[in-house]
């Protein structure tokens, strides 16, 4: 989840739950001081009526022929009812009010009710005066439905102005991510133009990736300088050994043996030139130093690559099919190192085939890429080692003495070098077949 949209949710989030308690204290907080309110007032009216009754009589307050009065406004929310007791409570004396419901005229109403019992002309009566409690629970409803209403409308204008402001905010951020991490390529093409940002912050991101990136293009360098000063030192006393041991093996008199051990030193000088001239081969292509500026026909390619490797396709009898559905045009690139990269993996598919298997080439052009696959029907690789087919430092076949290592690896720089996708499926005494995903457009 991107980080704009976990503080868009954040604060939706701890926005709606503000507001929700305050949803839910606010008429708590209300009926606490209506309830107050009322009770002051219903104590108010109670000792007015016991004056009365103490002035007056109960006579004087309309006591009916069976001892009792009741009196209610014509809204039902105030209610008073004086009626005889059979019995001494045992709270006496003492005033207790409640929330009740009763039935007045059919209706039932909620009332909040204060009560006491008091004793006149020897007779237990009790007093109840009682106020409605309909408008509070109006009330109520009224605020919770405005808190809900107020919180669905600030959580979606909090969203609206978080995502914008947080678009505004990372923007700085995101220009950072892109020109300075992810468009990079290589170190030599990065741009360390200060990104214009008045956040403390991403400037000092900012100030990091470039100081990063200037000690790593360093250290490209050096290395490149160094690669390339090693295979050079390397291949001239190499070179200088082969033409010695030439020139030893051309002398007259030697014996079978001593010719056998310069002849055996002369092929370990052979694979050890080609190992160096690999390395430095894949050193040029991850420092850049090939031109991209050729446009090449995959099919083109694929038909020079049959040819050059028709001799060893006739050693194995092997069959080779071609399946297009159209040809591709693939540019710019670097023409030699496309052909180098079909022609390792097309070599290797032969070089560990059957003898009379199958070779098949097939292209397809797909909806964001051009799909070439390379299938053979050989003794396939372990699933093991499947991961680690394209790393210069394992080797999974020493015992063929047929490889160097570094065929693999030199495919998978020449398709980092020109963003070309790889994967390659295989099962053991099946086959393997490498998918080549070639990118419709270059940058």
């Amino acid at each position: 989840m991107k980080l704009q949209v976990k503080l868009v949710l954040y604060n939706a989030i701890s926005k709606a739950l503000i507001i929700g308690a305050f949803g839910v204290i606010i008429p708590i907080i209300i009926q606490g001081i209506v309830y107050n309110h009322i009770d002051k007032r219903l104590s108010a009216r109670l000792e007015k009526m016991m004056r009365m009754v103490q002035i007056g009589g109960l006579n004087e307050i309309s006591l009916d022929q069976d001892c009792s009065f009741d009196s209610y406004n014509v809204f039902k929310e105030e209610y008073v009812s004086i009626s005889p007791l059979s019995g001494l409570p045992g709270d006496f004396g003492k005033r207790t009010i409640e929330n009740t419901e009763r039935l007045i005229e059919n209706d039932v109403v909620k009332h909040r009710v204060l009560s006491q019992a008091f004793l006149y002309d020897n007779q237990l009566y009790e007093i109840e005066i009682g106020e409605g409690l309909s408008t509070i629970d109006q009330l109520n409803d009224t605020i919770r439905q405005f808190t809900l209403r107020i919180l669905f409308a600030v959580i979606l204008l909090s969203i609206f102005l978080d995502l914008g402001f947080a678009r505004i905010l990372l923007l700085p951020f995101n220009r950072i991510v892109n020109k300075k991490l992810k468009d990079v390529q290589h170190p030599s093409t990065f741009d360390s133009t200060p990104v214009k940002t008045n956040t403390y912050e991403f400037a000092q991101l900012d100030r990091s990736i470039n100081d990063m990136m200037q000690k790593i293009r360093e250290t490209f360098q050096i290395e490149r300088e160094f690669i390339t000063n090693v295979s050079h030192e390397l291949l001239t006393p190499i070179s200088i050994l082969q033409n010695r041991i030439e020139n030893i093996i051309n002398e007259p008199g030697l014996s079978n043996e001593v010719l056998s051990r310069l002849v055996e030193s002369q092929k370990t000088l052979s694979r050890l030139t080609k190992i160096v001239k690999a390395l430095l081969y894949i050193s040029k292509i991850e420092n850049d130093q090939y031109l991209k500026t050729d446009e090449v026909s995959l099919l083109e390619i694929c038909n020079e690559v049959n040819e050059e490797l028709a001799e060893r396709i006739e050693e194995k009898s092997i069959e080779v099919s071609q399946e297009w559905d159209s040809d591709f045009v693939f540019g710019p690139c670097n023409r030699s190192l496309i052909h180098t990269l079909i022609f390792n993996v097309a070599s290797n598919s032969i070089k560990y085939s059957k003898g009379g298997g199958k070779l098949s080439f097939k292209g397809k052009l797909e909806t964001d890429h051009f799909h070439l696959s390379i299938a053979d029907t050989g003794v396939g690789i372990p699933s093991e080692h499947l991961p680690f087919i394209f790393d210069r430092f394992k080797r999974f076949r020493p015992e063929d003495g047929l490889s160097y290592g570094l065929g693999l690896p030199i495919v998978k720089s020449i398709a980092t070098f020109h963003k070309i996708d790889l994967k390659v499926e295989s099962e053991p005494d099946q086959g393997t077949q490498f998918h080549i995903y070639f990118p419709l457009h270059v940058d």
